[in-house]
């Protein structure tokens, strides 16, 4: 519906009664006056048509009207009903011609109106935005008084980012308590986007007491206050809407949780997202907090159940998705969060252009992908998700690449690892992870000695620092160049002694060069160091069981590491080794299986309940995990085929 400025009509309507000799009577021919009288005449016919909402009539009357009387007042009507009418070009035409004549507020700011309505249909928006924002200003200069200008040229110049601009339109009329509600959350907001948070919480308070129930005004002040993780006073604004009630209930309850659960509340969040699906059930919106705050109580199937209830809803939420798979990962294991995580990229390709959020959790997937892809050894494969990972995101981190390039490394495409770790430079010079990978490339090349200078050197331009010791001697670890880790791990514990990370690393380093004696000396002093350093207190149990040595003191260690990591399933598969060693079959073949459950890829921790399985009398079941040991890449694959073979070799007992 086209709007009727009846309060001008009225007004206009008064003063040409004024003027006029008759009301509406038709002006009498050889009158001097007779063209204004015919003018007013038709303006009034034309007013009667718009009261009656016939807009072309009107439009008629109104031309007819400015031909007779060519008045800026009457033109500026007829320009008025053009725009209304969407005539741009000749609501324009009238304005400019207005404008050129009897310059002031009202053509002003009906050209600025006229080039935003440009800009809003996708006509060159830059510089009609840019002409809508002059005309504004001239506007405002004419009448300073006048509020209309000045709320559009704010509203502009917010959706532009020019939020000290909004402040300073419209900080005066606030303090003066002139400025409309509306205006008064525009600059609020404006307040809140340059920082000045205490002004900008003095502003929406006083918004909101002056329009109590105003849900706008109310988000504006809760998420100030969420902002600056005051979640009580936050909760206190929703909880003071919802004491009006109304159809925002479930909203209202969605978001008091979901402060709840930035406050790390989790039951009160359940409780109010919980009531808040009560009043309407096939309300997604508090589903993904409501499954989070599930999962962070140990309610895991309550999560998952949550997380299907929201796509039940929402299939095409990719966040949900994404939590979903990353909880089966964490409970479930490797293979079934695959699947779910490449349900991600199939339903994204089928959305076209996706929003940054979405775009982040397209990129999350393919690296997640890529992740397990790589821990199966299927480097390809995961080369392929790395990349596409990488080319999702605007920034990548630096991890990525590294990962990227690590894939390429073991797929034996050293070429391919130097262009990515050379685009990784370019991108985050002085990356500790990304110097440190060129040494790989070098040990990928065959050229141990330039890899070693190149780390000397290194550590000398990274002051000798914990972190880039650790970080060299995990490369040289990945590389199994164990001498080599073990001669820059002994001259980095000599200049932190009392770094738990490198004393641990140095004793894994000391195991796999056979020095048992002084690697558990080393993993006994890690502990000492830090005694909640689960790796080197599960690698010392693992150590032990693989000796068959103090089995019991191994248990204990590994039983250490799981309270500080419980479904950790290497620490899993070293406990069920432990027993499995000491002859306790039974728990043995359960945390083996559990380790299994949690990490389908892993070849050694197959290996193992392959071997429980037939010292327990199931040959054939251990021949398939064994077998499965092999297609996943067992670093030692000769010594598990000559398991097979003679499992395959033995008689099989009579059933």
């Amino acid at each position: 519906m086209i709007p009727v400025q009846r309060s001008r009509a009225a007004a206009l309507l008064a003063v040409l009664a004024c003027c006029a000799s008759t009301s509406l009577a038709a002006p009498e021919a050889g009158d001097a006056r007779a063209p204004k009288r015919e003018a007013y005449y038709l303006y009034s016919l034309a007013q009667q048509s718009l009261l009656e909402r016939d807009y072309r009539t009107a439009l008629e009357h109104l031309e007819e009207a400015a031909a007779r009387d060519a008045s800026p007042a009457l033109l500026l009507e007829l320009a008025r009903l053009r725009f209304s009418l969407n005539d741009l070009d000749g609501a324009a035409a009238l304005a400019q011609r207005i404008r050129a004549t009897a310059d002031g507020a009202e053509p002003r700011r009906l050209l600025g109106d006229i080039y935003l309505s440009r800009a809003r249909e996708g006509t060159d928006p830059e510089a009609n935005i840019a002409r809508a924002v002059d005309e504004y200003r001239a506007a405002l200069a004419a009448a300073p008084e006048d509020e209309e200008p000045r709320r559009s040229l704010a509203e502009i110049q917010y959706h532009l980012g020019r939020f000290d601009e909004v402040r300073e339109l419209l900080e005066e009329s606030w303090l003066d308590r002139s400025l409309r509600p509306a205006l008064a959350l525009l600059l609020g907001k404006a307040l809140v986007r340059t920082g000045r948070y205490a002004r900008a919480e003095e502003v929406l308070a006083d918004v909101a007491a002056r329009s109590p129930g105003n849900l706008e005004v109310g988000d504006a002040l809760a998420a100030l206050f969420e902002h600056q993780k005051k979640y009580d006073e936050a909760i206190a604004v929703y909880e003071g809407l919802s004491r009006s009630g109304g159809s925002e209930a479930p909203y209202l309850k969605d978001r008091i949780g979901s402060l709840h659960f930035q406050a790390g509340r989790y039951r009160e969040a359940i409780r109010e997202l919980e009531e808040g699906l009560a009043i309407d059930p096939e309300d997604p919106r508090g589903l993904l907090t409501l499954a989070q705050a599930y999962e962070a109580t140990g309610g895991t199937e309550l999560a998952l159940a949550r997380y299907d209830d929201l796509l039940r809803l929402d299939a095409a939420n990719l966040e949900a998705r994404f939590h979903r798979a990353r909880l089966l990962q964490k409970e479930r294991g490797s293979e079934e969060a695959l699947r779910a995580y490449r349900e991600i990229p199939d339903r994204a390709a089928a959305r076209g252009a996706l929003p940054e959020r979405e775009a982040i959790v397209l990129a999350l997937a393919h690296a997640q992908i890529g992740i397990i892809e790589m821990a199966s050894r299927n480097y390809g494969a995961a080369a392929a998700a790395l990349a596409q990972a990488v080319d999702a995101l605007e920034d990548p981190d630096s991890d990525l690449f590294v990962l990227l390039a690590r894939a390429h490394l073991g797929y034996g495409k050293v070429e391919e690892a130097r262009k990515v770790i050379e685009e990784a430079a370019l991108r985050h010079p002085g990356d500790l992870e990304v110097a440190v990978f060129w040494g790989e490339i070098l040990i990928a090349e065959g050229d141990l000695g330039r890899a070693r200078e190149f780390y000397g050197t290194l550590l000398r331009e990274r002051g000798r620092t914990a972190e880039a010791y650790a970080r060299v001697s995990e490369a040289l670890l990945r590389s199994r160049r164990f001498e080599a880790a073990e001669e820059f791990l002994s001259e980095g514990t000599r200049h932190h002694p009392a770094d738990d990370g490198l004393v641990f690393a140095r004793g894994a380093v000391m195991e796999r060069l056979g020095r048992l004696k002084e690697a558990e000396r080393l993993l006994g002093r890690a502990i000492r160091l830090n005694p909640k350093n689960a790796m080197a207190l599960n690698y010392l149990g693992y150590m032990l069981a693989e000796r068959g040595a103090r089995l019991r003191d191994s248990i204990a260690y590994v039983e250490r590491a799981l309270e500080l990591d419980p479904k950790n399933p290497a620490y899993l598969d070293s406990l069920g080794w432990a027993q499995f060693r000491m002859s306790l079959f039974g728990p043995a073949e359960q945390n083996l299986r559990d380790a299994v459950r949690y990490d389908q890829a892993d070849p050694t921790i197959r290996e193992h309940l392959g071997d429980l399985l037939k010292e327990t009398g199931r040959a054939e079941e251990a021949v398939r995990e064994w077998e499965s040991a092999l297609a996943r890449g067992h670093e030692d694959p000769e010594r598990v085929r000559k398991k097979i073979a003679g499992a395959q070799a033995a008689p099989r007992e009579p059933r």
